[in-house]
């Protein structure tokens, strides 16, 4: 297994992944298959996860993955430790848009963006600077905007844009601010980028048992998708 000089991505032959610690943990690494590269194999992600036990880690938890992609993980002997609800959008029906409702995420925001994911996440999914950056960095185009209210940051969303496929990666508004558009606002903008950068459709995922999220995705246009997806996890000897 080499690292190449992304620091984070690691490969063997035409093999990649990207291999960081999770969430900032000095003992369980996060590993995710690179999107439009190879499917990686059980033997390469055994190679990983040699590498990552000489290094120090006791566990590895992967990206949400889809059935097709959990296979050579299970092979590895992972299991399952979160199942998430996996929806898609046309982005044909857009939902409402409002011109000036969300702006460009500034270079000195990132610690308020992590105040404000740190309230609306349980401490297993929140981010810290490395995995908000992981966000940023995970696919070629990247779109950061942010929702204000009296000059504060509490809302924001990360999307991006890969072989014709749009992701909303991430979305977060502070529970004091809920209910009041700035989700779907952060959404409708995410969702008019990523068309016009040429996607033929877009995905989010979000938990089982978020109903709140749930619901804004499907009054934004978002349908869900069988199979769901799923966080495997697996211990280091």
């Amino acid at each position: 297994m080499v690292r190449t000089r992304d620091p984070a991505l690691v490969e063997f032959g035409v093999e990649r992944a990207r291999v960081l610690p999770w969430r900032g943990s000095t003992s369980t690494a996060y590993l995710a298959p690179v999107p439009d590269a190879v499917a990686p194999s059980s033997a390469f992600i055994e190679r990983c996860l040699e590498r990552l036990a000489q290094e120090g880690y006791t566990a590895v938890v992967t990206a949400a993955l889809a059935p097709p992609e959990q296979r050579p993980f299970l092979l590895a002997g992972f299991e399952t430790h979160e199942r998430l609800h996996l929806l898609a959008h046309d982005l044909l029906d857009m939902p409402p848009f409002e011109r000036g409702a969300t702006r460009r995420a500034r270079r000195g925001e990132k610690d308020d963006v992590l105040a404000v994911d740190e309230a609306a996440f349980s401490p297993f999914w929140q981010l810290d600077r490395v995995g908000l950056q992981e966000a940023l960095d995970a696919v070629p185009l990247t779109r950061f905007r942010v929702s204000t209210a009296g000059g504060q940051v509490t809302a924001y969303a990360v999307s991006g844009t890969a072989a014709r496929q749009g992701y909303l990666q991430r979305l977060a508004v502070h529970p004091d601010h809920q209910r009041g558009g700035r989700g779907l606002a952060l959404v409708s903008d995410a969702l008019r980028w990523i068309r016009r950068r040429g996607a033929g459709r877009a995905v989010v995922n979000t938990q089982l048992g978020n109903e709140a999220a749930l619901s804004l995705y499907t009054r934004a246009g978002f349908r869900t998708q069988p199979g769901g997806l799923a966080v495997l996890r697996r211990a280091l000897d």
